[in-house]
């Protein structure tokens, strides 16, 4: 395994004929390296491109994971003749379980307000159920770019 740490060693990968393995940890799909990494890789019939936990069906980690044949990249249509294949067991955020084992540290009566921010509304809801489920009463959703005033 070799660590690529710079732009420039990143770019090479793109002329390597040699058979090799790009790990990222852009879930999405949607910045960094790993978006050149798709879009130079991804009209190849030879290669699998592993998505290894949860994208949000709009991102392109999302529309390759649905089975789309063409995607957008950088403004320009792509076909899809890369293998996409998925993962579910390796998504850096905690799960329900342990989410709410954090928070069962927690009193619920201290707790002024717990407050949902990642994922989508209808999940959040459910989970904002759980939550209350275990005595945190005031949970809220904020929508994106509200502002809170905390007291």
């Amino acid at each position: 395994m070799r660590f690529i740490e710079s732009v420039e060693e990143s770019k090479a990968l793109n002329n390597d004929p040699r058979p090799c393995v790009i790990i990222s940890s852009s879930g999405m799909a949607e910045a960094g390296r790993v978006k050149h990494h798709i879009k130079n890789n991804i009209n190849n019939q030879k290669n699998t491109i592993l998505m290894v936990g949860y994208a949000e069906p709009n991102s392109l980690g999302g529309r390759l994971l649905k089975g789309d044949h063409e995607v957008h990249i950088f403004g320009e249509m792509y076909e899809v003749k890369a293998e996409v294949r998925s993962i579910k067991s390796m998504s850096a955020h905690g799960d329900y379980d342990d989410l709410l084992h954090f928070l069962a540290c927690q009193d619920p009566a201290l707790v002024k307000t717990v407050f949902l921010v990642h994922g989508e509304y209808e999940v959040q809801q459910h989970f904002a159920a759980k939550i209350k489920a275990h005595g945190f009463h005031h949970v809220e959703i904020p929508y994106q770019h509200q502002k809170i005033v905390l007291e």
